[in-house]
């Protein structure tokens, strides 16, 4: 299958001697009872991109689910309330450890209620972190009065969610990529907006994807996106280059997971045994 080579300015390099602390600390915020696919596909997809050390941080009564699909994923338990969402004290908890990371995504599966707002808050003023926000994150941002989000950080709308940040249709493609780059430039964020042909911008430049297929579009492929460009941020790619290789990662395992698969029976996990190949292919394209 042929496909276009990794962009610039391609994968992380490893050093021969480096441990798994030398290739990122990294935390996804997320889940709910219910919803705890959404962080798990997240937290799996950074480590299947290379990150040294992953945690989830999801409400405690979605500690043993997120944590049964995966040995190799690490979980922190959160305060929850009683229908398993994050409690009010989540952020709090959050708080005292946000220095141990060396990037942080949150949204996927998180639902928005007020312990979720609470930690949207704490991570959108927490600019000494990269940070990617995704899915409820963004549908909290974009609900409250007020709540701003500042670099160093990557937000994943997809149109509706775009629409709900900006107030432009998804009917209008080229009008969503317009608000896109004024929404990045003005907030100093990166802004991908998902979708055939998914567009990163900062405000400044503007990159078009050229990975992926419509076999993608099903549930928890963004969640999958999440977690990628949370890796590369944690291991130190800019946010606009972790947003730009991280995009063409997940794409280039959709195409690979549909050469083999094909389109109507791909599902977001089939992304997760597909990235390694993926990674090999940018690996040898560098």
């Amino acid at each position: 299958m042929h496909a276009p080579p990794c962009p610039p300015p391609g994968l992380p390099e490893r050093a021969a001697r480096s441990h798994k602390g030398d290739h990122g600390r990294v935390l996804l915020v997320g889940g709910a009872r219910g919803m705890s696919g959404a962080i798990a596909l997240a937290a799996m997809s950074a480590l299947r991109t290379g990150s040294g050390l992953v945690s989830a941080f999801v409400p405690s009564r979605c500690l043993e689910t997120v944590a049964s699909f995966e040995p190799c994923l690490m979980t922190v338990a959160a305060p929850d309330d009683a229908h398993g969402h994050f409690g009010m004290h989540a952020a709090e908890s959050l708080a005292l450890s946000i220095g141990r990371y060396d990037a942080i995504g949150v949204g996927p599966g998180m639902g928005l209620g007020a312990g979720s707002l609470r930690l949207v808050r704490l991570l959108a003023d927490s600019t000494k972190v990269a940070r990617v926000f995704d899915a409820d994150a963004l549908n909290l941002v974009a609900g409250t009065a007020g709540l701003t989000v500042r670099g160093p950080a990557v937000m994943t709308p997809h149109p509706g969610e775009l629409e709900r940040l900006t107030g432009v249709s998804p009917r209008d493609r080229e009008a969503q990529i317009d608000a896109a780059r004024e929404l990045a430039g003005r907030l100093g964020v990166v802004v991908v907006l998902k979708g055939a042909g998914t567009v990163i911008t900062d405000g400044r430049v503007q990159r078009v994807n050229g990975t992926g297929n419509a076999g993608m579009a099903t549930g928890g492929s963004g969640d999958c996106l999440t977690g990628i460009i949370t890796s590369l941020l944690g291991q130190g790619l800019s946010p606009l280059d972790a947003a730009t290789v991280g995009t063409h990662l997940h794409g280039l395992a959709g195409d690979l997971a549909a050469s083999t698969l094909g389109q109507p029976g791909l599902i977001a996990s089939d992304l997760l045994h597909h990235l390694p190949p993926a990674l090999l292919r940018c690996l040898s394209s560098s």
